[in-house]
């Protein structure tokens, strides 16, 4: 599986303070990435705020009135914040439902990246985070208001899977422009037993020895002459949620941002599952979270969804 460039971008924009920090990230990103074009995505929920705005703007006179007037404010702060490089950005503004009104635009851009905004300790915002991450079939990025500009240092969760390793080349590709690092983590808990609910000592050198051999042989996969190394940590994780462990190695590793790949396939010597992605989307890591997908194969996915 080869890393395709993600060139076509839609963002989410709430006129709120967020809109700042995630047109500022977008700014910083685009400048490694070079986007081919950047929607900004506005979803009016309801248009009983439309009532609202007229004692305040007494010349909107209808719905169209109403979309210009905001389509002028979110390209006014987008090109203020749009300043380091040349982003081809187009003002979208649509009715409904946010997270219904979301995946049925994906459906019809067919994008390569959604970004959406991620706000600390925002009620409900952990809901809309797992379903996106469910029903879109592109690729998710998640910027917290915390997000730093700059790449030096990614976490990639891997469970060897050929899924894992897109997501560290991937992740190589975003930190080569500054010669950054890139740490892969997996987790792994030894099999329970009733009693003394631990395995003996045989299984758990057997198990370390496997580990150890599927370690090797991953990084001599991804390992390419002249490009970045790429650090691999083995993870005992044994109680709380797995983002937790993932979380302490970011916070350990300094790291600017996570990439994942969702629908990665079951390990056998791994507990990380198919739906990890989902959950870690709804974690409040305080860094970027990519989550990578294979827009092609979840096309037949994702319309069924919208059929049902």
């Amino acid at each position: 599986m080869e890393f395709k460039p993600l060139k076509k971008w839609v963002a989410c924009i709430d006129l709120t303070t967020m809109d700042q920090a995630l047109i500022g990230y977008i700014d910083f990103l685009a400048k490694i990435m070079k986007p081919d074009s950047v929607k900004l995505l506005h979803i009016i929920e309801s248009y009983d705020v439309f009532q609202d705005l007229i004692e305040e703007f007494p010349e909107l006179e209808t719905e169209e009135d109403l979309n210009e007037l905001l389509s002028n404010q979110i390209t006014e702060e987008a090109t203020k914040g749009f300043t380091g490089t040349d982003i081809n950005f187009e003002v979208v503004i649509q009715k409904g439902s946010p997270t219904g009104e979301i995946i049925r635009y994906i459906e019809n851009q067919q994008p390569d990246l959604l970004i959406l905004g991620k706000k600390a300790g925002y009620k409900g915002e952990g809901i809309l985070a797992q379903r996106i991450v469910k029903y879109v079939p592109c690729s998710v990025l998640f910027v917290p208001e915390t997000s730093r500009y700059t790449l030096e240092n990614i976490t990639v969760p891997v469970d060897f899977s050929e899924q894992s390793e897109f997501a560290a080349r991937a992740a190589l590709s975003l930190v080569k422009h500054s010669g950054g690092r890139v740490t892969a983590q997996h987790l792994y808990d030894y099999p329970k037993q009733f009693f003394p609910y631990m395995p003996d000592k045989k299984t758990m050198r057997k198990m370390d020895e496997d580990l150890a051999a599927q370690r090797e042989a991953f990084l001599n996969k991804i390992k390419t002459p002249g490009e970045t190394d790429l650090d691999f940590k083995l993870t005992l994780h044994k109680d709380g949620k797995m983002s937790d462990s993932i979380y302490e190695m970011c916070v350990s590793t300094k790291s600017d941002m996570i990439v994942v790949f969702a629908k990665a396939r079951k390990n056998l010597l791994s507990i990380m599952n198919d739906k990890l992605p989902e959950r870690m989307a709804q974690y409040p890591f305080g860094i970027p979270l990519l989550i990578l997908k294979n827009k092609e194969r979840n096309q037949k996915l994702f319309k069924t969804f919208l059929k049902a």
